[in-house]
């Protein structure tokens, strides 16, 4: 696999519902390592923040209302969160490639049935059916360390925890291997090859115009594992994120 820096990706926007952790994360990766412009609009704060870099791959990244995955549906608080990045960065969101970026923490998101319809609907970064806003559902088990760790560890998925606390007290244990301010270019791509190895070795094949079926696939099996086992297998979807954008390829 390789990273293309010289890749233009023009507008992404990155919907979270974390708050300093994720904007953090996408710095190290988009602006430190890609070194693209990063636009951020964190939940409370009137304002944004931009960090400065390539103005042709420009990347935002904005809260929903509440951490909850329901937030989704809030489409008058996104659409105004829209509006403000129209008007007050000429962001042109019509042309944006957009993901919203979840946990699959079971005590923060435990509505299962939305979680799937999400799943279905959410498929593609820049549109939908029936002329629906591009989105497409980007989901980390149990929650997004599980990209940070697969930076860093061979066979990541084969590490297990039920709740996000878990991977957090994970990288905590391992601060000498896994480590936020290392993520860099290899890292990235280790995490990368990652995705790739558990997809093969489950038979899971992506269709990054339509994700939904990949996304049905890895849910299935992980849901099967909190079922019989009461955990997770780590594992962070987040690479699709640079594989929809042409950044990482093989």
């Amino acid at each position: 696999m390789g990273l293309r820096k010289d890749k233009r990706v023009g507008k992404v926007l990155l919907i979270v519902e974390g708050g300093k952790h994720e904007f953090n994360l996408m710095k190290k990766i988009f602006v430190d390592a890609l070194g693209y412009t990063q636009i951020e609009k964190r939940r409370g704060n009137a304002d944004f923040y931009v960090r400065k870099g390539d103005e042709h791959s420009a990347v935002a990244v904005v809260n929903t209302r509440t951490s909850n995955i329901s937030s989704i549906n809030d489409e008058e608080y996104l659409e105004a969160i829209f509006e403000e990045l129209i008007k007050q960065q000429s962001f042109d969101i019509d042309n944006a490639a957009i993901y919203y970026l979840f946990d699959r923490d079971p005590e923060s998101n435990t509505d299962v049935s939305l979680i799937v319809r999400f799943i279905k609907t959410l498929k593609n970064s820049r549109e939908n059916d029936k002329a629906m806003r591009g989105g497409m559902l980007i989901l980390s088990y149990p929650a997004i360390e599980a990209y940070e760790i697969s930076n860093f560890v061979e066979n990541s998925f084969e590490l297990k925890a039920k709740l996000g606390s878990e991977a957090k007290e994970y990288i905590k244990n391992n601060a000498g291997i896994v480590s936020m301010n290392k993520v860099c270019e290899d890292s990235i791509l280790h995490a990368g090859a990652e995705l790739q190895r558990f997809l093969r070795e489950n038979e899971i094949e992506i269709d990054l115009d339509d994700l939904s079926h990949a996304n049905e696939a890895v849910f299935g099996y992980e849901e099967q594992c909190l079922r019989q086992e009461k955990v997770f297998r780590i594992l962070s979807m987040f690479s699709c994120v640079l594989m929809d954008l042409g950044v990482m390829e093989e």
